[in-house]
């Protein structure tokens, strides 16, 4: 990889041209404030099929990306490995134009992992690979208020240096001026409004508790379905700008890729790596949220103290610390559980924190499925998902995020979500099933799940 102060994007792109093989050139510089979700927007405007939001919970980091320079889509077993062995290969030759590093900016891979390889797939992610990563032509970040704009560009040994420059000027200028427009007022009706063989999902907690009788498994993740039709094509950047104003405490994502766009609000950070800082969180327990103070804090007690709740919540700490006691060199996790907020949840919630040099998406593959997701043991109960479950998953609880050039980044789990295809919309939501979990508690939970995209949608939350 070069780094350099002094060449531009020009002289980078005829450096380029120069090289015995196809070089990325990255140029980063900062920019006016814009709104990220208007850059989003703009990306559809110029017709580009491939297209990303993030916001973490804070605010601190805001991407939006439009175009590909380069995208990873594979299917594989070895999906982690293999698109680490990919970006790797793709930084060897890459020649970065920046000013000094902030954390969220420059050329960076963003997407997503399916959650299961094994799991047969169906026709709802068609265009999905187990591995979809992309390095976005156009990135816009905000970070702590200021913002960068970053350019990418694949160029090979017999491209034209200065069309490719001119090019790339061209597109950027429409891009800016694309994002000064407002959002158009989407007026959707959702025709249909059904929930997928809600009876059959129960009868499915009762055949998993049934193995979990001969010891063979603590804990199964159980997901579900329900699906809306709408009478126009659902706008995905009218959804997200319903999330971050509905969900500002969670991670507002979408990834819109060749006609399918998977986007949420989640709670749930995976891990982040910050230099040599791993921070992730247990998040497994919830409980709705009361509707007076007084109610909402009676039900943070009695979570606090429910021996179901704190017996799925342990399976998660249990998990994600012999995980990060074998990659970090140094690991803090807190004896007892807090509460974490959400509009319509009350979760159990313990942070984490490690201090070590291991590869983020070693990590990632590590930890993913943690048991919050998936269930302990980790084997057994995927065996049982793929067995039982009525659903694909896809993308739905799988890693969400994106990893730099200097190897940082962070991934969330992609709940709280759903997958917009033209006018059908798919929502997914689960719960851990443990041996004395009743089915119609677990069906209602899920219901409280749904709720934040049935929201933004305009859906009946009833």
């Amino acid at each position: 990889m070069i780094r350099t102060k002094q060449q531009g994007l020009h002289q980078s792109l005829l450096t380029a041209v120069e090289a015995n093989t196809e070089t990325i050139v990255s140029a980063v510089k900062k920019v006016e404030w814009m709104d990220p979700l208007l850059f989003y927007a703009a990306g559809k405007q110029l017709g580009c099929t491939e297209r990303f939001y993030w916001s973490d919970t804070s605010q601190r980091v805001i991407l939006a990306g439009v175009g590909s320079a380069f995208t990873i889509a594979n299917s594989s077993q070895k999906r982690f490995q293999d698109a680490r062995a990919v970006w790797n290969k793709l930084l060897r030759h890459m020649i970065v134009h920046r000013p000094d590093y902030e954390f969220g900016t420059g050329p960076l891979l963003f997407g997503g992992f399916a959650f299961d390889p094994l799991k047969q797939r169906t026709e709802l992610w068609n265009t999905f690979s187990d591995t979809v990563l992309w390095l976005p032509s156009f990135m816009l970040t905000l970070k702590d208020g200021e913002a960068w704009l970053t350019v990418n560009q694949l160029v090979a040994k017999d491209d034209d240096a200065e069309a490719l420059h001119e090019k790339l000027l061209e597109t950027e200028q429409l891009l800016m001026q694309y994002s000064k427009r407002p959002l158009a007022e989407q007026a959707v009706s959702f025709l249909r409004q059904h929930e997928i063989e809600p009876e059959e999902w129960m009868k499915s907690i009762k055949s998993v508790q049934e193995e979990m009788e001969q010891g063979k498994v603590q804990k199964v993740v159980l997901a579900r379905e329900m699906q809306l039709t709408a009478d126009a094509e659902v706008d995905s950047a009218s959804v997200l700008q319903a999330l971050r104003i509905g969900q500002p405490d969670c991670y507002i994502f979408s990834i819109d890729y060749k006609g399918l766009c998977f986007l949420g609000a989640t709670p749930e950070r995976l891990i982040q790596k910050e230099n040599n800082v791993f921070t992730s969180m247990c998040l497994a327990g919830s409980i709705g949220r009361g509707k007076t103070p007084e109610e909402d804090k009676k039900n943070g007690e009695e979570l606090l103290y429910d021996e179901k709740n704190l017996a799925e919540h342990g399976y998660v700490v249990n998990m994600i610390r012999g995980v990060m006691d074998e990659l970090c060199e140094e690991v803090s996790i807190p004896y007892k559980p807090g509460l974490m907020k959400t509009k319509h949840l009350l979760h159990l919630h313990t942070p984490v924190k490690g201090k070590g040099t291991c590869d983020l998406l070693k990590m990632v593959e590590e930890l993913h499925p943690t048991p919050a997701l998936g269930g302990t043991p980790r084997d057994e109960a995927l065996q049982l998902i793929r067995d039982h479950e009525l659903l694909d998953r896809g993308f739905y609880g799988a890693p969400i995020g994106w990893i730099d050039y200097e190897g940082n980044g962070e991934f969330a789990v992609g709940l709280r979500s759903g997958l917009l295809k033209g006018t059908n919309v798919s929502l997914f939501a689960g719960c851990g099933i443990v041996e004395d979990s009743k089915p119609e508690s677990e069906y209602e939970e899920t219901k409280m799940k749904f709720k934040p995209m049935l929201t933004a949608l305009g859906g009946n939350t009833t």
